[in-house]
């Protein structure tokens, strides 16, 4: 549900490169790139583990509605939004959104790790727990790498860089609307320019 709309009068946003630490902030990244496993093997022998690259949350009890919240394993394709321009390098994020009481991951499939494959769109809250535009940030995230948004972190909707993009994504649900998602526009949108 759309909860307000604000001004944006910041300047461009120039997409970092996406690793654990830059997003640390906003959620977690999942990246065997920059978190090669670092224990002994398991799986008799087969894998090396790196444990905890992710933490799920669920604070739905939280919520006054109280409902149960169980787990959901949700299949989606992304095509790239109609404000993203591949050929300049520019995507205009016209609304971001949170998910109040649960993180969300996102596990992209199919595609080759190196390839620059989304864009990442985050802001810190304000004392208010609303979007401080001054703080926006984005990262461009290789297909090797899956991102989760902590709970009520505010992100953009995912920008495929990709004609198609399938991802598994993975988040707690209790069906209330009202608690799923909280969605602020942004007029005029900001500007997030970006290179592969």
């Amino acid at each position: 549900m759309t909860i307000a709309t604000f001004e944006y009068s910041g300047g461009t946003i120039v997409a970092e490169e996406l690793t654990p630490e830059a997003f640390s902030k906003f959620g977690y990244v999942i990246s065997a790139t920059h978190q090669a496993p670092k224990v002994a093997p398991g799986t008799h022998g087969l894998a090396f583990r790196q444990s905890d690259v992710s933490v799920p949350v669920n604070n739905y009890g939280n919520s006054h509605f109280k409902t149960e919240a169980p787990c959901a394993f949700n299949l989606q394709r992304f095509a790239p939004p109609a404000t993203l321009n591949r050929e300049k390098g520019e995507y205009l994020v016209k609304v971001i959104e949170r998910h109040p009481y649960t993180t969300q991951t996102f596990f992209p499939m199919g595609v080759d790790a190196s390839e620059p494959a989304y864009l990442v769109i985050v802001a810190e809250n304000d004392e208010n727990s609303m979007p401080d535009l001054s703080t926006v940030r984005a990262f461009v995230a290789r297909g090797g790498q899956s991102v989760t948004y902590g709970a009520a972190v505010w992100h953009g909707g995912t920008c495929s860089l990709r004609d198609t993009l399938d991802m598994t994504m993975f988040m707690y649900d209790n069906g209330v609307k009202e608690d799923e998602m909280h969605l602020v526009g942004i007029d005029q949108g900001v500007l997030v320019t970006y290179s592969v």
